[in-house]
């Protein structure tokens, strides 16, 4: 199935440039001066501070209630290759519905740190593909009655399954995914920790606000990406969400670009992921989108 990933601008833009694009990039992240982070954190306002705050919680939770791990590897039946197809699935039911599409970010955020824990229905879904869709679909339906204004019914979703699957079956594997979970379902997302991110980030540059919004934009794009790839199951989601504005400032004017990338090295502390693990993930994700996009010249902001 083709990547059901927004269109809109993306549909003409252009490969970026090369992953080494940004002056110095593995230089200064190397050499960065945590001290000198500590500095200026202590030098924001008292909103700022409190992004912080929220930013460092965050990052708590996504390395203890919030982790997953690789499921897939010695799976008996269900694929890298049927995750992505489910992904785009989701994705082609949302972009119907009208709905945010990080929705979808959340669904399978649920299905990856549900199957990584081993119990005897995780083994039961990863032995069979009619388990791993309805698994997939029901978590679909729990992100929408969670997150959307606007909720689907079951009905909805055993008719768009063409009555594979029972509203007594969904309802039940709802039931199962919550408590798997401890009822844990309020993730913190790539795009909410890339927000804060560049919250912080704001306060130490002067960047019009059409600039940030079309950074904040590419920055969803690339996410998707990430969400379809079972690489990033293992990832750290501020780990993805740095990755993703490192790759998204790579497309703005050169004006903007090393003052918004030396802002970003002074915001991260010891509390993100390894230098090394952010380039990794900054070189997948563009390799990724630049497959994605094509050849076509991409537009500077």
């Amino acid at each position: 199935m083709s990547m059901m990933i927004r269109k809109m601008k993306h549909d003409t833009d252009a490969a970026r440039s090369s992953p080494s694009d940004l002056v110095g990039l593995d230089h200064i992240m190397q050499d960065r001066n945590l001290d000198g982070h500590s500095t200026s954190i202590r030098q924001f306002d008292a909103f700022a501070e409190s992004i912080a705050e929220t930013l460092a919680l965050m990052m708590q939770k996504e390395q203890t209630t919030y982790k997953s791990c690789d499921y897939l590897t010695d799976a008996p039946s269900v694929t890298i290759a049927d995750r992505t197809k489910i992904v785009d699935w989701c994705y082609s039911v949302i972009d119907q519905c009208e709905f945010q599409r990080e929705t979808v970010a959340i669904a399978i955020g649920m299905v990856d740190r549900f199957l990584s824990k081993p119990s005897e229905l995780s083994l039961r879904v990863l032995s069979s593909r009619f388990q791993f869709q309805l698994l997939a679909m029901t978590a679909l339906y729990l992100s929408i009655k969670t997150y959307e204004r606007n909720m689907l019914s079951i009905e909805f979703f055993t008719t768009i399954s063409c009555d594979q699957y029972s509203a007594n079956e969904i309802e039940s594997m709802e039931l199962s995914l919550l408590e798997g979970l401890s009822w844990h379902i309020t993730p913190p997302t790539c795009v909410q920790m890339a927000h804060h991110i560049l919250s912080l980030v704001s306060k130490l540059v002067t960047i019009r606000q059409t600039v940030w919004a079309a950074v904040l934009d590419e920055v969803a794009f690339q996410v998707e990406h990430a969400v379809r790839d079972y690489y990033f199951v293992t990832e750290r989601p501020s780990t993805v969400a740095m990755a993703a504005i490192f790759n998204a400032i790579e497309k703005i004017g050169v004006q903007y670009r090393q003052e918004i990338l030396n802002a970003l090295v002074a915001v991260m502390n010891d509390e993100f992921d390894s230098p090394e693990n952010v380039i990794a993930s900054k070189d997948r994700l563009y390799c990724l989108v630049k497959e994605e996009i094509g050849n076509a010249q991409s537009p500077r902001i």
